[in-house]
């Protein structure tokens, strides 16, 4: 049986550090969505040179960032560097589904057995595997597959993740971001390479 269709528009904006705080900042200030697009378009926020550069990226950034908690998105604006890299690879994983599983079921399983290296080859297994139960994965052209394997690594890497030469860097989780993500456990902690809690 065929499962439902994967969300692969995550290759639109990788991480998108700077533009998400930017945003969060403006919603934490308003507490409305509708409202936090429109004071960052106005005052373009983004710094896009083009109108529909602003729309395309607010479309993808917007509702990853809907599904994090004002406590989560607090952190997101006021956290340290790395603290802010992994709360979007938290949101990424809770907005995209393929990546939240290749998450799960490759980088943490591959950590777990100190396996550290993650190949182009694992990637294309895993994508096989999905491919196989999902038809609008295994229609995708080779050109797209690819396009959306070298986005998924790129976002592992800007989240210090996974090295330049795809060696798995282990989470190191501050005590006040683990807090933020336990009403999202035990998936805020799954997608992550650290020894389970």
């Amino acid at each position: 049986m065929k499962t439902q269709k994967y969300k692969l528009s995550f290759t639109a904006a990788s991480l998108s550090i700077s533009e998400s705080v930017n945003i969060a900042e403006v919603y934490l200030k308003c507490k409305d969505w509708d409202e936090t697009k429109s004071i960052v378009r106005e005052n373009n926020l983004l710094q896009s040179r083009t109108n529909s550069r602003t729309t395309r990226v607010l479309a993808e950034l917007i509702p990853r960032l809907k599904l994090l908690s004002d406590d989560q998105l607090s952190l997101l604006v006021e956290g340290s560097l790395v603290e802010q890299k992994y709360l979007l690879w938290f949101t990424i994983c809770k907005t995209y589904r393929l990546i939240k599983e290749f998450a799960v079921e490759v980088l943490r399983e591959k950590f777990l057995s100190r396996n550290m290296k993650i190949t182009e080859l694992d990637y294309d297994a895993f994508f096989n595997r999905k491919a196989d139960w999902n038809e609008g994965l295994e229609n995708i052209t080779a050109l797209t597959r690819k396009k959306i394997r070298q986005v998924v690594f790129h976002i592992l890497r800007e989240a210090e993740l996974l090295t330049d030469d795809n060696t798995i860097l282990r989470a190191m989780l501050s005590n006040r971001l683990i807090e933020v993500l336990r009403s999202d456990a035990p998936m805020s902690f799954e997608i992550f390479p650290v020894e389970p809690f």
